[in-house]
């Protein structure tokens, strides 16, 4: 198997459970230095990206009959040209759960996924597409918040709705898939969390976990662009205000993918909480 984006948080948990199981693969990366400071036995590193593919995939640790685990990144479809002339075959590729909603028409991100989705089954590889919901993880951009308010912690929308994954369960649905590929081809599995949490839930349990004493209170939109301007385009502020507006006009689905796959039931919020908790604390 074959993983890009390795020091990803997705990547870097799939090559620790392909290592766990005694699992060959060969691990992507433009900063490998990351890769070796995982110590992991089982896999074997190449310095490059989805860019350099053609370079790459001429090394002799790349075989025609290896899984390519990919990360849509810069809208390159290069990669997808390069493996077709290694003759690699199988890809699993991190889609986006975005292209399910009812307003996929009208998000860049669905559209970006889907573009690339349709790209992959146009040039006839065999492919097994993994839509996971919002991260879990995505919530790290509180971190700051967390950190540097005093006294109250302001956030708008507090009653948007999130179906979240944990981005362990995703990882180890990739690493079940890659191991029955041929069961899970031309599959889209919709990856969710168990339950439907609001955004006013996912900072409470923040502050209760770290026994924060920041009071949290609803900012509005206008003060919310002004703040996030310093640290993001306002194409990623609008892209988030857009997914609040969507949860609050639809309903947000559940889908019993984890469990079935997995046999067990997704991780909840609240362990991924006490599993980052250290990542909103001084």
């Amino acid at each position: 198997m074959i993983i890009t984006g390795a020091t990803g948080k997705i990547g870097s948990q799939i090559s620790k459970l392909l290592n766990s199981q005694n699992i060959n693969f060969t691990a992507i990366s433009r900063t490998k230095e990351k890769l070796i400071d995982l110590n992991l036995s089982n896999m074997e590193i190449i310095e490059g990206d989805i860019d350099s593919a053609d370079i790459w995939m001429n090394e002799p640790t790349i075989n025609a009959d290896d899984i390519l685990f990919l990360v849509r990144v810069n809208d390159s479809f290069k990669i997808l040209e390069d493996a077709k002339k290694k003759g690699i075959n199988k890809i699993i590729f991190l889609s986006s759960a975005s292209i399910n909603h009812k307003d996929s028409e009208h998000s860049e991100n669905a559209q970006d996924h889907k573009l690339f989705e349709d790209k992959i089954k146009e040039m006839g590889f065999n492919y097994v597409f993994i839509r996971p919901e919002a991260f879990m993880s995505n919530a790290l951009y509180w971190s700051g918040l967390f950190k540097y308010s005093k006294d109250e912690l302001n956030w708008p929308r507090l009653s948007a709705k999130y179906a979240s994954v944990h981005e362990n369960d995703v990882a180890e649905v990739v690493v079940e898939v890659s191991k029955s590929f041929d069961k899970f081809q031309g599959k889209v599995l919709t990856l969710t969390g168990s339950n439907v949490i609001t955004q006013k839930y996912m900072l409470s349990e923040i502050i209760k976990q770290t026994k924060s004493q920041l009071i949290l209170k609803e900012q509005s939109l206008a003060d919310f662009e002004i703040y996030m301007s310093q640290f993001m385009d306002q194409k990623y502020i609008s892209l988030r205000e857009a997914d609040w507006e969507y949860s609050f006009n639809n309903k947000l689905e559940i889908t019993d993918t984890i469990s079935t796959i997995l046999d067990r039931e997704p991780l909840t919020y609240r362990e991924w909480v006490s599993d980052n908790k250290d990542q909103f604390q001084l």
